[in-house]
């Protein structure tokens, strides 16, 4: 088993690579640096959301090239409308009615928000949860995220929702750094 997932470059379909993304990269060098040094092995995930803003024109064989050109290339790129299943079976696991009905409440009257596909993503990353589109191999002992600071009120709530069930220790296993610039969620 990976003992870390390290998440970097997170990009909407509707963005264009961006000083953003450039310093995601910037500071995985660092961070896989510091992996090694620790003796540990690393997968590189990259997320692309194509549920919030779908463009269909996004070119992601350009993306994956430029990662390449980075010397990045990930293990994985998901698209985030991958894990609806997954998010209805996370939804079905939250132990905290309130928690539950609120969220079933907003994907009826809006859609799936943010920190459902959060919960989801990371509760497949750490092998709590299983699908067809994850590879095992790729399941880690824990997760490192490279993120914009606009980020982070949806990632409380998504481990929120990963405390309100039965694996609520793997939210322990998730850690940060959180970049400072001008994306919005």
């Amino acid at each position: 088993m990976i003992q870390i997932s390290v998440e970097y470059a997170h990009i909407y379909t509707n963005q264009h690579i961006s000083e953003e993304h450039q310093l995601s990269v910037d500071v995985l060098n660092e961070v896989c640096d510091s992996i090694l040094t620790e003796g540990n092995s690393a997968s590189l995930v990259v997320m692309v959301d194509d549920y919030s803003f779908p463009d269909p024109s996004f070119d992601y064989t350009m993306f994956v090239e430029w990662l390449d050109t980075q010397g990045f290339r990930p293990d994985l790129l998901f698209r985030e409308s991958q894990l609806i299943p997954v998010c209805d079976e996370v939804l079905g696991l939250i132990e905290n009615d309130k928690l539950k009905n609120q969220i079933s409440d907003y994907i009826k009257a809006k859609k799936y928000p943010c920190s459902l596909f959060i919960a989801a993503w990371y509760l497949l990353r750490l092998g709590r949860l299983e699908s067809q589109l994850f590879p095992g191999e790729l399941r880690s002992g824990g997760i490192f995220n490279i993120l914009p600071e606009s980020f982070r009120p949806f990632e409380d709530k998504g481990i929120e929702i990963i405390k309100s069930t039965r694996f609520a220790d793997a939210a322990d296993l998730i850690k940060y750094k959180f970049l400072q610039g001008r994306l919005i969620a």
